[in-house]
């Protein structure tokens, strides 16, 4: 009975640390996603859809190495809908169709924003 309490202790700051560097891992993905299209962005205002379709698929790229790891700790619909948004702006940029390509871009950042907030242990997210 004397090690339930300290057991009891340990496990709650073990998922509470987990808790954390998940959420950390998530912020720091996004993040480094997010700089990624905002170079697509930039090319798409400048009309140069060469450079902004090869910034898409390095943002891409990255996505797809951490997908897999995302779907650890989020809800696979979520990770889906990042995934056919991404399928839609490479589509619309091939294309050279700003305004949906921009619309699109818009749709994946702020899903890339999304996910991790969704995740935070907020008064709102608990209850």
């Amino acid at each position: 009975m004397r090690y339930v309490t300290p057991l009891v202790v340990f496990l709650l700051v073990f998922i509470f640390f987990l808790d954390f560097a998940s959420i950390k891992y998530l912020d720091s993905t996004s993040q480094k996603i997010d700089s990624l299209l905002s170079k697509v962005e930039d090319h798409i205002k400048s009309g140069d859809w060469e450079k902004a379709k090869d910034w898409v698929e390095k943002a891409e790229s990255e996505w797809k190495k951490i997908d897999r790891k995302w779907a650890l700790l989020v809800e696979h619909r979520e990770i889906d809908e990042i995934e056919i948004n991404m399928e839609k702006l490479k589509s619309f940029v091939e294309s050279k169709n700003r305004d949906q390509s921009m619309a699109q871009l818009k749709t994946v950042k702020m899903l890339l924003k999304y996910v991790p907030e969704n995740e935070k242990p907020t008064f709102e997210n608990i209850f």
